[in-house]
């Protein structure tokens, strides 16, 4: 590699981690706090409720992000300007619309189909939902950012928003003794503060004409992407839906705390994405099959060794975060650690899978692995208990990586043998 661009990619990972780490690092400086603020029974509430978010995300959000970043150099400038105040517009009114019957759906679900539930429903329910179209524009933003190789706007925009965070937690959970609630409400004025900022920074969007029958073709491609990412609340999330039925609430609050401070570790490897995703998109598009072998290698290179230093010190971390209060977290915590490595390899087949033009092979992979998730959790939490919701994690996107592989292998098999 030539040392120039090598010395390029090193500046924009720094940049992009440092974009993350920050608000990450002030998160960690006032954990020890929330720590102490919060019993096990207000991460367990807190960690069922927030489990949702994966499943609702994708339907609310609707995969526009990928569309934008598929579409970013394919099109000229101009165009780029009109895609954008589309989808700006999108993320606010067909979002919100949708994030309401999300909750109406929800409240039914809870109410007759989990009704020996251990939690109330409300107010947790109403704050992790609405959390969720309110930064719809705010990662639309930041994939501008990305996609344009604006570093200093992402890493502005990121660490604003961090420390706003940090700041609602130091308020509702800290001083206010909020608990759970806090916990909850915190993001969703993070996200309401973001929202009003980027709505009034580019309110001459909403002046750019954007034809109805365009936006058809984003839900047309974005559909099944949607499906198959809403269905991937089964491989993030699930476990901690899943694990509650257990009735162990104590324990299960463990499991809470060792699954967030492990998801710390997607900061950096959000970081590396947001590094090499641009090159991995570009490299498609432009055929270059050696600079995506590299792109990809590295990304998911840089991932796997900082998981591992992790797993080695992660009963200091874990020491350190929870004010010694929560050590029973760390078993869970190094095994969660490692669905980061495999979801970057994972997601890594899938940028390429959708990047080619097959969202449909994402929706297929999605369904069959779910299902095959959903049936292997009764057998392999009945044996190993929490132990073994953890092992879930990692193993489910083994899985996904596989059938996805496969698939894509298949479709162009068949491709090919069309040209033919």
């Amino acid at each position: 590699m030539i040392p120039g661009r090598l010395l390029s990619y090193g500046k924009s990972v720094g940049i992009y981690f440092m974009a993350s780490l920050i608000p990450m690092l002030l998160m960690a400086l006032i954990n020890p706090l929330i720590a102490i603020s919060m019993s096990p029974e207000d991460y367990a509430v807190y960690g069922y409720y927030s489990s949702f978010t994966a499943l609702i995300s994708p339907v609310i959000v609707f995969y526009m992000l990928h569309y934008y970043s598929k579409r970013y150099y394919e099109v000229s400038p101009e165009e780029r300007v009109r895609l954008k105040a589309m989808l700006f517009k999108a993320l606010i009114f067909f979002s919100f619309g949708v994030s309401v019957v999300c909750l109406v759906l929800l409240y039914m679900y809870l109410r007759f189909f989990n009704d020996d539930l251990e939690f109330p429903v409300f107010p947790y329910l109403a704050l992790m939902v609405f959390a969720v179209p309110l930064t719809g524009i705010f990662k639309l933003e930041q994939t501008e950012c990305r996609m344009s190789r604006d570093t200093g706007g992402f890493f502005r925009i990121t660490v604003i928003s961090g420390v706003i965070l940090a700041a609602a937690n130091l308020l509702f959970v800290v001083a206010a003794g909020w608990g759970a609630a806090g916990k909850l409400l915190a993001p969703l004025v993070t996200s309401l503060a973001m929202f009003v900022y980027l709505v009034v920074r580019h309110r001459s969007l909403f002046r750019v004409h954007t034809p109805l029958a365009e936006f058809r073709k984003v839900l047309s491609f974005c559909l099944p992407l949607a499906a198959g990412a809403t269905l991937g609340y089964f491989f993030n999330g699930f476990d901690r839906t899943y694990l509650e039925s257990l009735g162990d609430i104590e324990e299960y609050g463990y499991y809470i705390v060792g699954a967030q401070i492990a998801g710390y570790l997607n900061v950096f490897a959000t970081a590396v994405t947001s590094t090499f995703q641009p090159d991995i998109y570009e490299a498609i598009a432009k055929k270059d099959r050696k600079g995506l072998w590299r792109s990809a290698l590295m990304q998911v290179g840089l991932v796997a060794a900082v998981v591992a230093v992790f797993v080695i010190f992660c009963p200091l971390v874990i020491r350190l975060l929870t004010a010694g209060r929560y050590m029973d977290s760390t078993l869970y915590a190094r095994i969660v650690s490692l669905s980061v490595v495999t979801s970057s390899v994972y997601y890594v087949i899938n940028n390429y899978t959708i990047a080619r033009g097959y969202p449909r092979l994402y929706l297929y992979t999605t369904l069959i692995c779910s299902v095959l998730t959903v049936m292997a959790y009764p057998p392999v939490v009945s044996r190993f208990g929490f132990v073994g919701g953890a092992s879930m994690t990692g193993m489910s996107f083994v899985l996904l990586a596989a059938v996805n592989s496969l698939f894509l292998g298949l479709a162009s098999f068949f491709r090919g043998r069309k040209r033919m």
